[in-house]
């Protein structure tokens, strides 16, 4: 029978390094349930925008107005064939006026915001086209026509009024597709080449959310007021004045000709639809948070909420003689994630502030007194504070969305530097031997023999003298 004598662990004994690399597989296993709970933001998300497109839709969508223009036939021949064209007169000089009223519908629990706008449009359109006509073109000056562009006419919440050099023209819809949306409203009239005309025009739009114009030439002048208290400019040019405050709003463009793409008269199919388009500048009434953007952007940070409880519970079984079960871990682990479905359910019915704050003291008191009942401690209640200071900063980054990077980098940047100072004495190879590493269990050059005075095997709650191990023969 050989000399050699071992030492068994304790039924049970893990090393404070073993159970550290138990905790990071459990913490990697939450990736799956987090991204269910992504996929659950993004499926609800999708139900809210149809709901919205449900709402928006019967009212013509989100209008972009084009117009007015005056579209001049034109005929040349090549050869024996006869190729016909239109040229688009832009107008000279521009002014919009518009006043915007807001209100919500409801489908549902889902709302949208609907916006009934009243435009009134003045300015001067001078007939010249010869640049803009192919060479040897016949402009049929008699069969032009001044309209206005939509992509959909169910915007039209009143028949448009248009005077054309002091006279009344009923607008009509016409079947063919417009130079830039499907759809448009136009009237015959007749115009000499190089004549002026002033009009003056007043629409009643009805639609979603946004409101835009397309002025792609000439001067332009448009100011946009409301009753709503977060608007948001957008599109090809910025406002020049806008002023926000007491729950309403003005803004004021203004476009020179000079910075203008296009000129004032073009052949209509020489210009991309597509590019015509992006000229097109307005306002969007935004309704403040947007739970699901916010709901999508804490999700990001759901690992985050699964490291911090389980590293207090690992310092929790570091500094006691309690055990916590990885199954303990999970279940902590899994009301952290449960956090979030509370957060896009309540705050579907609530808001978003106040469903942060009911989820966030849900969570944070079930997971410590559960802490407290898995340590049977008091201690255990220290997990209901962390993860307080933890909602709080997140709350924090994702209501500075403009330093969310800076908050999130110090906020990961402090945690570990706390975890570096709470585990800095802490034996990973629990042993309790010189430099963190296990002891021989013989004296160098006789094997089998424990060195003098190590009567206890340091660990997790490890104990001395008979507690430590049994020696077998």
């Amino acid at each position: 029978m050989s000399d050699t004598k071992r030492v068994q662990p304790r039924p049970g004994f893990a090393g404070p390094g073993l159970k550290a690399i138990i905790v990071t597989v459990l913490v990697l296993a939450f990736l799956l349930p987090l991204a269910l709970v992504k996929g659950i933001v993004e499926d609800r998300r999708s139900t809210r925008d149809k709901a919205e497109a449900s709402i928006v839709g019967p009212a013509g969508g989100s209008p972009r107005l084009f117009g007015p223009f005056l579209r001049v036939p034109y005929e040349r021949r090549k050869g024996r064939e006869t190729l016909e064209g239109e040229i688009v007169v832009l107008p000279e000089t521009l002014a919009i006026s518009s006043n915007l009223r807001a209100e919500k519908r409801k489908r549902g629990i889902f709302s949208a915001t609907i916006l009934e706008a009243e435009i009134s449009i003045e300015g001067t359109l001078t007939a010249q086209a010869s640049e803009a006509a192919p060479s040897g073109a016949v402009v049929r000056w008699d069969l032009a026509r001044v309209g206005f562009e939509l992509p959909d006419l169910r915007s039209l919440s009143g028949n448009p009024e248009l005077s054309w050099d002091g006279r009344a023209l009923a607008l009509g819809p016409e079947p063919r597709s417009g130079k830039v949306f499907d759809k448009s409203v136009s009237a015959r009239v007749r115009m000499a080449a190089g004549a002026s005309a002033p009009f003056a025009a007043s629409i009643k739009l009805r639609s979603g959310d946004s409101l835009s114009f397309l002025e792609p030439a000439g001067t332009v002048l448009a100011v946009v007021s409301g009753a709503w208290p977060s608007p948001s400019f957008f599109g090809y040019s910025s406002p020049a004045e806008r002023s926000v405050g007491d729950g309403a709003f003005r803004a004021r463009w203004y476009l020179p000709e000079s910075s203008q793409g296009l000129p004032r008269a073009f052949d209509a199919g020489s210009v991309d639809r597509g590019k015509l388009a992006e000229a097109a500048f307005g306002v969007r009434l935004l309704d403040g948070v947007d739970a699901y953007d916010m709901a999508w952007r804490a999700t990001r940070y759901g690992l985050l909420f699964v490291i911090v409880p389980f590293a207090v519970l690992f310092l929790f079984e570091l500094t006691t003689r309690s055990r916590i079960h990885p199954v303990q871990y999970a279940l902590v682990g899994l009301g952290n994630c449960l956090f979030y479905l509370l957060l896009l359910s309540l705050s579907e019915v609530a808001g978003f502030g106040p469903a942060y704050l009911i989820a966030a003291g849900i969570c944070a008191a079930l997971c410590g007194s559960y802490a407290a009942a898995a340590l049977r401690s008091s201690r255990g209640l220290w997990l209901i504070p962390a993860l307080a200071l933890l909602y709080a900063y997140l709350y924090a980054v994702l209501s500075s969305e403009d330093y969310a990077l800076l908050l999130g980098s110090l906020g990961l940047l402090g945690l570990l530097a706390a975890a570096m100072a709470a585990t800095r004495k802490v034996d990973w190879y629990g042993s309790g031997g010189e430099g963190g590493r296990a002891s021989p269990a013989g004296s160098p050059g006789k094997p089998g023999r424990e060195p003098e005075g190590s009567d206890k095997v340091a660990g997790l709650g490890g104990s001395s003298g008979g507690d430590a191990g049994e020696v077998l023969p």
